[in-house]
């Protein structure tokens, strides 16, 4: 034989061996070793979570299900003789009644008094529902108040007494340190305070809590209110007699800031028609105060034309004073406009100019 022909009878042979062997396991010579690996991992993690599902259900239970037949059997023949047990509901006591004796193999009673506990686990799917009416209007909830940043206001005073007008200045200081105010509001005249109003007190939760109301006139003496907590009352030193404090009381300086500190905090919470009272503490009484808010509407003043909300406070008696406020958003919700109108006719305008930082 010819080296050419051993060669060919060699290919031949090899040809023929790996033909056999390709039909003998040939048919995982078209998967990737990674890739069967990695079908049998991806496999194996849904396998194993879905039997987690029924692991968590009294599946693998049954095996002692059918050690306890007997107790069954006399169970539920024992409910339909008692009484009391068929006038709750016969028919649903037999079908709790071998889930109880499946818990705990006792006594034949025990039965009986467990379709009864278990009955009332059955009531609270229908519990979930009364939560849901609980809701609260958001006028009954209590307000979120953001006071507004220490600051200069001044005004412009036009006043109409007795048919005379004047003409004066008038500056509100707000000031605070975060727990603590101090406010004032100075009137003036050729550098001649006319009229002075201070007050100073708590930065809470529910807004401002006044201290100390104080009222001091041209060439007058002041006078103070004081706001006695502890005691829950008034006390004024021009001899008035004590008045109680109620929740949420202001003075007549700090009722503006209050507003401005609502509005701030909630600007959506009132809306046109919604009304709001204070009980308002002067230099010698205790009032209440109601306003209310009226659409929003542009206000001309001396420092600009303002977006303000105007609150209303009508005269209660013959000897009250009406009172607009117009409360303007670029301002804090401060006051931009703020007019008092007497029954004799005499008006008080008071109207922005500028602002400063307090120092």
């Amino acid at each position: 034989m010819t080296l050419l022909s051993l060669r060919s009878f060699v290919a031949v042979l090899v040809t023929v061996l790996a033909l056999h062997w390709w039909l003998l396991g040939g048919f995982r010579l078209g998967l990737w070793p990674g890739e069967s690996d990695s079908a049998d991992e991806t496999v194996a993690p849904l396998s194993t979570r879905m039997i987690a599902a029924p692991q968590d259900s009294p599946a693998p239970q049954p095996p002692p299900v059918p050690s306890a037949p007997e107790p069954t059997a006399p169970a539920v023949k024992a409910v339909p003789t008692q009484p009391n047990g068929t006038a709750e509901g016969g028919s649903v006591q037999p079908a709790l009644v071998p889930e109880s004796e499946s818990s705990g193999t006792t006594a034949d009673p025990a039965p009986v008094n467990h379709p009864a506990t278990e009955s009332a686990t059955l009531a609270p799917p229908a519990e979930p529902a009364p939560p849901v009416a609980e809701p609260v209007a958001s006028s009954d909830r209590l307000p979120r108040f953001a006071f507004p940043p220490p600051v200069v206001l001044n005004y412009d005073v036009f006043g109409m007494s007795d048919g005379q007008q004047n003409v004066v200045g008038a500056a509100i200081t707000w000031k605070h340190d975060g727990e603590n105010y101090q406010a004032s509001l100075v009137v003036t005249k050729f550098l001649i305070n006319l009229r002075q109003w201070t007050s100073k007190g708590a930065l809470t939760a529910a807004g401002l809590a006044p201290v100390r109301f104080g009222e001091k006139g041209f060439r007058r003496a002041e006078v103070a209110s004081h706001f006695v907590r502890d005691e829950g009352r008034v006390i004024f030193s021009a001899n008035s007699a004590p008045a109680p404090l109620l929740p949420g009381a202001q003075d007549y300086l700090s009722v503006f800031i209050q507003l401005a500190s609502l509005w701030e905090g909630e600007p959506s919470r009132l809306t046109s028609g919604d009304t709001l009272s204070f009980q308002t503490i002067g230099p010698r009484q205790a009032e209440s105060w109601m306003f209310v808010v009226s659409p929003e509407e542009r206000v001309t003043v001396p420092g600009g034309n303002l977006q303000a909300i105007k609150l209303t406070r009508e005269a209660t008696g013959d000897y009250s004073t009406k009172a607009e406020i117009w409360l303007a958003p670029q301002l804090a919700y401060l006051p931009a406009h703020i007019r008092l109108s007497e029954p004799n006719g005499n008006v008080l305008d008071m109207v922005w100019t500028d602002s400063q930082i307090p120092q």
